[in-house]
């Protein structure tokens, strides 16, 4: 989870930037681990059974579903806290760079506070998304954007759903994706299997993967992979049953990152029908191994996907109008190459991690002027 942290670090090792990183303690995990250029520090905020908030990419979703779990929370919020500002009065950072404005940003206000360091926070998609839909939440998101003095964003969108929201100073806001990781090279060919589509998702509502069963039942030619786990699973897998297409829809699991690449390649179409997603990176992860995408006309993909040049958008939703899109692809490998090719081009301009550390960079000197 939150893989492309690491790649940012290792990037930003090239411009002399050396990194501690506070993170959340869960079973099997070291209190204290160097990974490449990140030196990890790693917080206890219950017994090992009850660590269960972190790396499974729904804190937000946990935290609602109960009162143990906003015990929990809080408690989590209070090992986080004085665990970065042991680290921080240990190694005096010039800056300190909070990923999700809650819980990471909230920690780093305090500890900047004390320590008047500079801050830098960055937003992913999901701390946005749960301010949008719990706008109490709003004047502790208005003390921790205050506090920073740059605040990032990954796409467009998110940065014109935060200023939206009323919380943050516009000059203050920057937009910088987060990088491909180095596995994904552009060095693969123009997907060769011509009736295989995939998709890599986090399998949830959000995700809309039932939209897209949905589109390959009115595709007779198409076969699915997908690639994930998540809560949906299992009702994904029953739709499947439902639409009869047990023999073209393969659900492959949660597959370690070494081995995407070669399942990008393979595929004829990649497709992410997400809704209001924040970024995507797996569509520029796509793109750079030669598969040619298709994704839906809202939230941050729009940065990455252009319609006919780097690739096809639909709307949200609309199993029909994507599995047009998906029809078009299989069936023009033509325009397929284009988009794959103009894709992976764009993408290496503006998502690898050598490209978004430089920009990090840039703002990190700034800061510590």
């Amino acid at each position: 989870m939150g893989a492309f942290l690491l790649h940012l670090a290792e990037a930003l090792a090239e411009h002399g930037v050396q990194i501690e990183v506070i993170a959340p303690h869960a079973p099997n995990l070291a209190d204290e681990e160097t990974l490449g250029a990140a030196r990890v520090h790693r917080f206890h905020y219950a017994p090992a059974q009850w660590e269960r908030l972190a790396y499974r990419g729904t804190m937000h979703e946990l935290v609602a579903g109960g009162i143990v779990n906003k015990i929990l929370f809080a408690l989590f919020n209070l090992a986080f806290w004085l665990k970065t500002l042991s680290v921080a009065q240990a190694t005096r950072p010039i800056l300190l760079h909070a990923h999700w404005w809650l819980p990471g940003g909230l920690v780093g206000a305090l500890v900047s506070l004390i320590l008047r360091a500079p801050l830098i926070v960055t937003t992913h998609g999901t701390d946005v998304e749960m301010l949008r839909k719990n706008r109490w939440a709003s004047p502790l998101a208005r003390f921790v954007f205050a506090r920073a003095r740059a605040i990032t964003c990954g796409s467009n969108y998110l940065r014109d759903q935060l200023l939206s929201l009323g919380v943050v100073d516009a000059s203050r806001v920057h937009v910088v994706p987060m990088p491909v990781s180095p596995v994904f090279s552009s060095q693969y060919s123009v997907a060769s299997s011509q009736y295989s589509v995939l998709t890599v998702a986090r399998l949830t509502q959000q995700k809309s993967i039932d939209t897209l069963i949905e589109a390959i039942a009115l595709v007779p030619t198409a076969r699915l992979k997908i690639i994930g786990e998540g809560p949906a699973r299992a009702s994904l897998e029953q739709q499947t049953r439902a639409l009869n297409l047990q023999d073209r829809v393969e659900f492959l699991g949660a597959l370690p990152q070494t081995e995407l690449p070669q399942h990008y390649a393979a595929c004829a179409a990649f497709v992410l029908p997400s809704i209001r997603e924040g970024m995507g990176l797996v569509l520029a992860e796509a793109l750079l191994c030669g598969a040619p995408v298709i994704a839906t006309n809202s939230g941050g993909v729009t940065d990455i996907v252009r319609d006919g040049e780097t690739g096809l958008l639909v709307p949200e939703r609309d199993a029909r109008a994507l599995a047009n899109a998906i029809e078009k692809i299989l069936n023009d490998r033509a325009l397929a190459q284009r988009l794959a090719q103009a894709g992976a081009k764009f993408v290496r301009a503006h998502y690898t991690a050598e490209r978004v550390a430089a920009q990090f960079a840039e703002i990190y000197w700034t800061l510590a002027r």
